[in-house]
């Protein structure tokens, strides 16, 4: 472990040489708006390398960077990254959702010869999931979404904390009738986006719902939703909603912080009325 001082564009830098030198660095950005502080070495070099040099580098570099949506942190301590990221080929993004996947995907991140962004959630650590007894060396490769509850009127695709969220939402959509394809995207890099298993959902439901907690302009779900509308359009038949946080830089005030937030309960009334298309 190497200590250095709070100098995001210095330590990435100095991430950026030791992978192209062979070693395979961890680098630690506590809150993910200060990748703003290192975007040229993040965005300009990290991101850029292996196709500047002709492909006779490897960028063997990964980033964990932590989610505090929800903490009160104030609009400079709590993007989620994935939209800033994606917008830079190059980069492999991840969100586990619980331990098993962490587990996962990290050792995926620590094989993998590109640079990768693991992305967690503060809300996640004080929680317990199972992981295999005796295999902790087990990986789930990149662009594999998880299925996480079948069904035949809505899909709806999350990622990181919201996949529980919406895991606790399933009795009450069924208590409403409604029918649910709950699907946990994982990889998040555009390229990376697991559309055929989000095809074969959209083929049994026709209808999607795309659920963030990231502000509207910071989310992933609009270069998501062209792409799908693209490619399935014809599996189609309503158009493809979002959901999001406000878009506003989050306030310090907890409780005003809430009002922006994405909530359970939006989520909910935006599946369901998009379920109800279907009654008679």
């Amino acid at each position: 472990m190497l200590n250095t001082p709070i100098a995001e564009a210095g330590f990435t830098g100095l991430a950026l040489g030791m992978a192209m030198s062979g070693m395979r660095p961890v680098v630690e950005i506590m809150f993910p708006d200060f990748a703003l502080v290192a975007a040229d070495q993040m965005f300009n070099q990290i991101g850029k390398a292996r196709h500047m040099y002709g492909d006779t580098t490897d960028l063997p570099l990964v980033v964990r960077t932590r989610v505090a949506i929800g903490c009160g942190y104030g609009g400079q301590h709590s993007m989620d990254p994935a939209g800033l990221y994606s917008l830079f080929p190059g980069w492999r993004i991840v969100a586990p959702a619980d331990c098993f996947d962490y587990i996962g995907l990290f050792n995926s991140a620590m094989r993998s010869n590109d640079p990768v962004l693991v992305i967690e959630h503060h809300s996640l650590y004080s929680k317990e999931f199972p992981v295999p007894a005796g295999d902790l060396d087990y990986c789930i490769p990149f662009g594999k979404a998880r299925v996480v509850a079948e069904g035949s009127d809505v899909t709806l695709l999350v990622y990181g904390s919201l996949v529980g969220r919406c895991e606790g939402l399933l009795p009450s959509f069924a208590a409403d009738g409604v029918s649910v394809d709950l699907i946990d995207l994982r990889t998040l890099d555009l390229p990376g986006i697991d559309y055929e298993t989000i095809g074969r959902s959209l083929g049994k439901t026709g209808a999607l719902v795309i659920a963030e907690e990231a502000a509207a302009s910071q989310s992933i779900g609009s270069a998501v939703s062209a792409s799908i509308m693209e490619r399935y359009f014809e599996y189609l038949d309503a158009p493809v909603t979002r959901v999001t946080s406000l878009d506003i830089p989050l306030p310090v005030s907890r409780v005003l912080e809430r009002e922006t937030m994405i909530s359970d309960a939006k989520i909910f009334r935006t599946a369901a009325a998009l379920a109800r298309r279907r009654r008679p």
